[in-house]
């Protein structure tokens, strides 16, 4: 795996440097006389993506058997898994509408059977919500084929919430958030690789693909819902308690990070910390699998056997990629982090300047509680298993690739002295306060429903069922009914009055008719 690991990561570098890029045309004609073209595009961002989903898919197809015990049930998951990787792999090379169009509805029904694997009624709900959820954007995307050509869609605003709804349903952005956490349903391994790195990496994906921004010059609307899912998974986390919950919540906090290098920064940028956000939180999510397995099955933080009783090595594991993810100085995404906020340092909107840099102040925030709640032996219970699968040195070797991959851009950047002091600020306020309000519940009510976006999809729920009552009208078996009037099914009282209810449709029958036969006359 290494050696794989270090040849997919060398053909990346060689991409990246020489700019290469390729089509591949396939030409179909049916027996109907339809001819359908297939685009297969290859550049150094479709190559950099499938590096990311082997990577991944390795890690996870390892764990499995561990997270199992090599049983068959193990076996049966990476099936599925195997499954949702290949059609995610053609997704990414698909170059046109239909084509895409099609694997992203196999996209989602893969993803419905991951999520339905463990067959009970939470699992189903978790999966219809998911669904349901990804429809809008499936919608979408069936209109933008169904055009035909979205040049003429793209200059009004219908357009735009089309191109909205492809993105910020797969994206899990406000306020499409739910569907993220109730996908953590779904068994620890397929959390690692679905929802951290490839599912939700497909509004990414689009964006870049179709260069959609490139016909808008307001993205207000984005903009709005990118800053606001942000702000709201980071605040949610800081109060949150499931492990699993929290990681999720961190994956929404930096995707949408992904989609505002897009708005505000480069392609390049985006793509390397879709990069490196993927592969660290697959990893982040198999070490707080351990965690959690070695707790009998608990996913609460007060509730789970301290890593810190493993030894130093899964607390000095867990706490790097945790910090990585969160971007402190020289680790994991700090150096793309810090590139786009260079860029703010000469804006104008100030208002926008204070938002972006309070949603950095919420990403260490909860970096750093999470930080502290998983090395707090008091507030952990006092039995557990050591259950460690450890991907060894690649943790430590991936915290540094993001300093790798910037350093292939060719801009040179220096941060002004006013924009490093504050980050260094925030993570210094960030360690006060993830030590002194870590079980802190100010907020526990509006996070416990995600600021409303779990009571939306209750609401929809509702609505659903108010519905299904009301067409049941439209379900009942009017002709069953009709056979029993006729061979008099049931007690005397009930035989007299089908009867007469008998005679008075056929009474109505003939009035139709011989009125029928007047207006002839």
């Amino acid at each position: 795996m290494f050696l794989l690991f270090f040849v997919l990561l060398f053909i990346f570098c060689l991409l990246c440097l020489s700019n290469c890029s390729f089509v591949v045309n396939l030409h179909l004609i049916f027996n109907s006389g339809i001819y359908w073209l297939i685009n297969l595009d290859v550049d150094y961002f479709i190559v950099s993506i499938i590096v990311m989903l082997v990577l991944c898919f390795l890690f996870v197809y390892n764990y499995t058997g561990h997270y199992f015990g090599y049983n068959l049930v193990g076996y049966e998951l990476n099936y599925i898994i195997c499954l949702f990787v290949l059609v995610m792999g053609v997704l990414v090379l698909s170059g046109d509408f239909l084509f895409t169009l099609i694997f992203w509805e196999y996209l989602g029904v893969v993803s419905y059977f991951l999520i339905l694997f463990y067959c009970s009624y939470l699992s189903l709900r978790s999966s219809v919500i998911t669904l349901v959820s990804s429809r809008f954007g499936d919608v979408g995307l069936f209109i933008l084929f169904a055009i035909n050509s979205y040049v003429f869609f793209l200059n009004n605003i219908v357009g735009l919430m089309v191109f909205f709804f492809i993105i910020i349903t797969k994206s899990a952005g406000f306020p499409f958030i739910s569907w993220l956490l109730e996908a953590m349903r779904a068994p620890t391994p397929v959390s690692s690789l679905v929802h951290s790195s490839t599912l939700v990496a497909a509004g990414i994906w689009f964006v870049i693909r179709y260069d959609f921004l490139f016909f808008y010059d307001n993205c207000f609307i984005f903009t709005i819902s990118v800053l606001l899912t942000i702000f709201i998974t980071g605040v949610c986390c800081y109060f949150f308690i499931d492990l699993k919950k929290i990681v999720a919540l961190s994956t929404c906090n930096n995707i949408s990070w992904c989609l505002f290098y897009l708005l505000f920064g480069d392609v390049i940028l985006s793509l390397i910390q879709l990069i490196s956000h993927g592969v660290s939180k697959c990893l982040l999510f198999i070490l707080v699998g351990d965690v959690m397995s070695g707790s009998f099955g608990s996913q609460n933080v007060n509730c789970v056997y301290s890593p810190r009783l493993y030894g130093n090595w899964g607390v000095f594991s867990l706490s790097c990629v945790v910090l990585g993810l969160s971007g402190v100085p020289f680790l994991g995404v700090f150096f793309s982090k810090h590139f786009l906020l260079n860029e703010f340092n000469n804006i104008i909107n100030v208002f926008l300047l204070v938002v972006v840099f309070l949603c950095v102040l919420l990403s260490y925030l909860y970096s750093f509680r999470l930080c502290y709640l998983i090395n707090k032996i008091s507030y952990s219970v006092n039995i557990g298993v050591l259950y460690v699968f450890s991907p060894s040195f690649i943790i430590y070797f991936w915290l540094f690739v993001n300093f790798f991959m910037v350093c292939l851009l060719n801009e040179s950047v220096f941060s002004s002295l006013y924009s490093c002091l504050l980050l260094l600020v925030f993570q210094f306020i960030s360690v006060i306060a993830s030590y002194c309000f870590y079980d802190s519940y100010v907020f526990s009510l509006w996070c416990s429903s995600l600021f409303g976006c779990d009571n939306l999809v209750c609401f929809v729920y509702e609505c659903f069922f108010k519905l299904l009552d009301i067409f049941c009208l439209f379900f009942y078996r009017w002709d069953k009914y009709c056979i029993n009037l006729f061979i008099g099914i049931g007690n005397s009282v009930f035989n007299i009055y089908g009867l007469m209810v008998l005679n008075l449709v056929m009474i109505f029958v003939l009035f139709v008719l011989v009125f029928n036969m007047l207006i002839l006359l």
